[in-house]
């Protein structure tokens, strides 16, 4: 079976080819954008299940790019060493684990003033969107790098940009969505 079957792509090297993807757990004491306990469980958990590659939920950019406030971020080095003591840990299994970065844009519920593409609410449950400006753009540009800059730091083995549900990379790529007359 080729599931067990180690597996290499590049530089990582998976003990087998099982995959878990990233899962938002809304913990409710992750409210500042830190990894807690109920973090440290759930991951090194799959790591002792024998899980090869896992990859931690949606980890955003800023507060305001969070679905919701319980959601975590790497917009801070304040938070590196909660994010390195589960990456560690999960090693220590012969586990590797990724990160997903990402922005909600408009579908960040708790932001109080999301930003988007254009103005564009999703639907009506959501709330209505500021279109960022070209230089905010180039700034979330910059606190993507930022934030793949400190998953590194926190020992990731890859990192995944999340573009698409909807979010601000897909509110960018979508025609739908994207009415912008800039280069973006």
């Amino acid at each position: 079976m080729h599931l067990a079957k180690p597996f290499q792509l590049k530089n990582l090297h998976l003990p087998n080819r099982i995959v878990m993807a990233p899962m938002c757990q809304y913990s409710v004491t992750a409210k500042d954008g830190k990894p807690n306990d109920w973090h440290f469980v759930h991951y090194v958990s799959r790591a002792i299940g024998g899980t090869g590659l896992i990859i931690m939920e949606m980890t955003d950019i800023e507060p305001d790019g969070r679905i919701s406030d319980y959601d975590l971020g790497l917009w801070s080095d304040e938070q590196i060493p909660a994010f390195r003591r589960i990456i560690d840990e999960v090693h220590r299994y012969d586990s590797k684990i990724g990160i997903q970065i990402a922005h909600a844009g408009r579908k960040a519920e708790d932001a109080i003033t999301p930003v988007s593409s254009t103005n564009v609410p999703a639907n009506k449950h959501y709330k209505q969107p500021r279109a960022l400006t070209t230089a905010e753009v180039k700034e979330k540009v910059t606190q993507f790098q930022e934030a793949a800059i400190r998953a590194i730091k926190a020992g990731v083995d890859t990192i995944e940009i999340h573009g698409a549900h909807g979010y601000l990379i897909h509110q960018f790529h979508s025609p739908g969505i994207n009415q912008r007359e800039d280069e973006y």
